[in-house]
């Protein structure tokens, strides 16, 4: 199959996946056929572990992913696609006996409501009218997710999604998250921050994510349905423990977001943007590019993508072209070559899409540098990222 026939296909799973939101509702007859076959679990633990299992059951697929030697995991593929699949024969075949409340595997208290909004969520889904993402928060509460993850986005009331313009406005928080004081919207993303966040952080995010978004066939309806948030931070000495979903996180850059949290996190003191001439990477950018992997390429099953990412990744450390860069990680953790791999692909995004040369980053720093030194990325980052000329950070030469 050539390349012009995949693109048509990922176009062609981007469109209908955006039409789910002018899908029509379902009927209750259509939910009863679904799961007609049901059998009755009779011991409530014994249901919910069926969705644990399932969980455990998908992480350890690493059909696509690399293992180092020290047994370190760089993981990838559609384990959203893979998740939804063994939730919807889970669901199909069985259902718990009615119980009033219960204790799930992590903690915590469900009810049978808890239940029925599972099964609500994945019928919407099995029929388009719902996003698999519900699917998995749902199941997620079942069995306890939230309580070991405070980003969980089943914690949190979702912020509602308000066409801005390139204009930060006051933000419509939700109960427990009234730290967030400004808002803007781009491109199917949320970007919130608190009162000290300058506006001209979140209009430098708002460029950047706008710019990045600007000719990917349907990702930025994906990003709106799935709720993708930016939460913004700010200050040298700050990090992602200031921010009410992530207390116990002292993440200093930002992390990414996977398909079930509440948002993917930037320090806005490492953007560049007027009064802030941050000459160095850009984590909007580079958590934006984890954040699409994790939401839109495991929504649309972007097999396309992860036969290939790895195979390049290690290609570029062999050649010492990569590899040469220090990042922040947990208490214990030291770097290995798992990590460098699954930098490998934001990394070389970020380099091209800021191209501003070896001040910014260590490597694939220009898209010029890329297309010669490393051509095979270079294609692969066309294939989703714009190809047009951008500029960042204007004004920062003056300040190099």
């Amino acid at each position: 199959m050539n390349k012009k026939i995949l693109f048509f296909v990922f176009f062609f799973l981007c469109f209908n996946y955006a039409a789910l939101s002018s899908a029509t509702e379902i009927s209750k007859e259509q939910c009863d056929s679904l799961f007609q076959d049901q059998k009755v679990v009779k011991n409530v633990e014994d249901y919910l572990n069926l969705h644990e299992d399932a969980n455990h059951k998908v992480r350890d697929n690493k059909l696509y992913s690399y293992v180092s030697k020290s047994g370190n995991i760089a993981r990838n593929g559609p384990f959203a696609i893979w998740l939804y699949d063994e939730l919807k024969q889970i669901a199909k075949n069985y259902r718990p006996i009615k119980f009033k409340n219960t204790t799930p595997p992590f903690g915590g208290r469900i009810t049978w409501s808890h239940y029925e909004e599972f099964e609500n969520a994945l019928c919407k889904a099995h029929y388009g009218s719902g996003t698999i993402r519900d699917v998995i928060i749902a199941s997620h509460i079942l069995w306890g997710r939230g309580n070991e993850w405070s980003g969980f986005a089943g914690n949190w009331e979702s912020f509602p999604y308000i066409e801005t313009g390139r204009k930060v406005i006051e933000s419509p928080s939700p109960k427990g998250l009234s730290h967030y004081k400004k808002y803007i919207t781009a491109g199917g993303v949320i970007i919130v921050g608190g009162k000290k966040v300058p506006d001209e952080a979140f209009l430098a995010s708002y460029d950047a994510v706008m710019y990045m978004t600007s000719e990917w066939p349907g990702v930025r309806d994906i990003l709106k349905q799935n709720e993708a948030r930016i939460s913004l931070f700010y200050g040298s000495y700050r990090n992602t423990s200031v921010l009410p979903e992530y207390r116990n996180e002292r993440e200093p850059g930002g992390f990414a977001m996977g398909l079930t949290d509440t948002s993917m996190t930037a320090n806005a003191s490492w953007l560049c943007f007027p009064g802030n001439w941050d000459i160095g990477g850009n984590p909007v950018i580079h958590e934006l590019v984890h954040s699409l992997n994790h939401i839109v390429f495991e929504l649309t099953n972007e097999t396309y993508f992860y036969e290939r990412i790895y195979d390049l990744a290690l290609s570029a450390i062999e050649r010492g072209i990569y590899g040469d860069f220090e990042q922040y990680l947990q208490d214990g953790q030291e770097q290995d070559m798992s990590h460098l791999v699954g930098e490998y692909w934001a990394i070389s995004v970020e380099g091209y899409i800021m191209n501003r040369g070896p001040r910014f980053k260590s490597s694939h720093f220009t898209r010029e540098w890329i297309e010669k030194n490393d051509p095979e990325v270079y294609k692969l980052i066309q294939r989703y990222f714009p190809k047009k000329e951008w500029s960042y950070c204007p004004g920062v030469e003056k300040h190099m």
